[in-house]
Parts: C-alpha cells; sequence; structure tokens
C-alpha cells in the first residue's frame, strides 16, 4: 500500500515537472496532425480531339508484320508455355482478321481458307493432349501456313487489292 501511494506520487511529481517545464506543449506539438492548407481542388478537363483512320494501305502492312512475329513466334516456341502459345494463336488470328477487313472481297475470301486453317490448328491445340510428335507436325504446319501466307499476301502483292 504504501508502496503503490509512492508510485502514484512520482507519476504525480514526474508530470507536473514535465507540465511546468514546458515538454507538455512540444510533446503536443509532436504529435498533433499539422492542418493543411484550403488549396482549391484541380480540374482536369478532358478534350476530345478528333482521330483520323491510318490508311488501309498502312494498317494492312503493320498488321501483316505483326501477325509475322505472332507467327513466328508461335512456330519457334510451340510446346514451351501453354499461355504464351494461346497468346501468340489469338495474337495471329486477330490480325489476320484486320488484315481481312483492308482487302476486298475476292482476296478476303481467299485469306479466309487460310484463317480457318489456322483455328482448326489452334483447336487442336486447345482440346487435345499433345506429345513430342504432334508438337512437330504442328510446328511444320504453322510453318507451312506462314510461308503460304507470306508468299501470297505481302504487300507486294495484295496492294492492288487493299481497299
Amino acid at each position: 500500500m504504501i508502496r503503490i501511494n509512492r508510485v502514484i506520487k512520482g507519476i504525480l511529481v514526474f508530470t507536473l515537472c514535465l507540465v511546468l517545464a514546458g515538454c507538455g506543449s512540444q510533446w503536443k506539438r509532436k504529435f498533433v496532425r499539422k492542418k493543411t492548407d484550403n488549396k482549391p481542388e484541380q480540374i482536369f478537363t478532358y478534350e476530345p480531339q478528333k482521330y483520323e483512320r491510318e490508311a488501309n494501305d498502312v494498317l494492312y502492312k503493320r498488321h501483316f508484320v505483326f501477325w509475322k512475329s505472332w507467327q513466328d513466334e508461335l512456330a519457334k516456341e510451340l510446346g514451351r508455355n501453354k499461355k504464351s502459345d494461346i497468346l501468340a494463336f489469338d495474337e495471329a488470328l486477330k490480325n489476320l482478321d484486320e488484315m481481312k477487313a483492308c482487302l476486298k472481297e475476292e482476296k478476303a475470301a481467299e485469306l479466309d481458307i487460310y484463317i480457318n486453317k489456322t483455328r482448326k490448328l489452334y483447336d487442336i491445340y486447345n482440346t487435345k493432349e499433345l506429345d513430342i510428335v504432334r508438337f512437330s507436325q504442328m510446328r511444320d504446319d504453322i510453318n507451312r501456313l506462314m510461308l503460304k501466307i507470306d508468299k501470297l499476301f505481302r504487300y507486294s502483292r495484295v496492294k492492288d487489292y487493299i481497299l
């Protein structure tokens, strides 16, 4: 009991010393948040711009290069990583569709044959468990398709068929 009274008295004396010494105000300044300046809120405005669509021949060249790079990656890396293979198939097919949209009907129908062949390979890849031999065959099929499309649909051969 006597010991508890001494502890309480000691705490009270220590607190009194702190308050009288002025440390209390410094502590308050240290732990209380400072007021922020009330600056006006920034307003961001969006000004829509009108963009012109690029010419079909420029789009065709771009999509042809993209298709070729994705198809080449697919041919080289097929079977190493399923996720990257699916991405390569998707991107190659997307770029073939964009190329087809830039062509006149007769040439687009011709390209559609090769798009369907690529989709069949994609469906086979997604549905079946493939072994090393089948991956090798599929890689050869992809290479053959790539060479055929490259030969028949490069810009120098289809520039007269672009819309």
